[in-house]
């Protein structure tokens, strides 16, 4: 009993830090953010946030892999029913849509994914393993063509993924139903000679 009131509580401490650090990652920078501010904001001491993340960069580790298990949840439960096509989109829109509110953040996570000096390196695969199996699904169901190349599919939507992130205006500005219409549009465009 003991023991899991321990588990709980490192995971609910672990989750406070996390919600302090974007938050001020978002309000001042990530490279005017000090980890005395986030342990602050998180209301433990330094020592304590130092047990979860040894350094800021940590933090954003931290973030990476919550969102990820996020989308993941998000892809396995909300959208099992749909077609591929549909949950693929459906899929797209959610993970724009959940950056809006610390695009910062996600743009300094997504940079720092093609680094191969940062921790963040690669931190994104699972993402596009997810994509890539969501388009063969596709495929299979003849959704889209087999004779196109899967992984030049990925391309397609992960070029609109990385264009939503760094390319659109005010994002921080754009709620959900403008990410879906856009996206969609977008995808309605690229997508004329995948479809079967």
């Amino acid at each position: 009993m003991a023991e899991s009131r321990r588990a709980a509580n490192k995971i609910k401490c672990r989750t406070k830090i996390l919600k302090a650090s974007r938050r001020l990652f978002k309000a001042n920078g990530f490279e005017n953010t000090m980890i005395e501010d986030v342990a602050a904001k998180a209301e433990v001491s330094k020592a304590t946030l130092y047990n979860y993340f040894p350094n800021k960069e940590s933090l954003l580790v931290g973030t990476a892999e919550d969102e990820t298990e996020v989308f993941f949840t998000y892809v396995e439960k909300e959208l099992a029913n749909e077609d591929a096509d549909s949950k693929i989109r459906k899929a797209l829109v959610f993970l724009v849509s959940d950056s809006i509110p610390f695009i910062g953040v996600s743009r300094r996570i997504l940079y720092l994914n093609s680094c191969k000096t940062s921790p963040l390196y690669k931190k994104g695969e699972p993402v596009r393993q997810l994509f890539l199996q969501m388009i063969r699904q596709a495929q299979q169901e003849e959704i889209f063509r087999q004779d196109v190349e899967a992984e030049d599919i990925l391309d397609l939507f992960m070029g609109v993924y990385l264009n939503s992130q760094f390319q659109w205006e005010r994002m921080e500005s754009y709620s959900k139903e403008r990410c879906e219409e856009k996206i969609n549009h977008i995808l309605d465009l690229a997508l004329t000679g995948i479809y079967r």
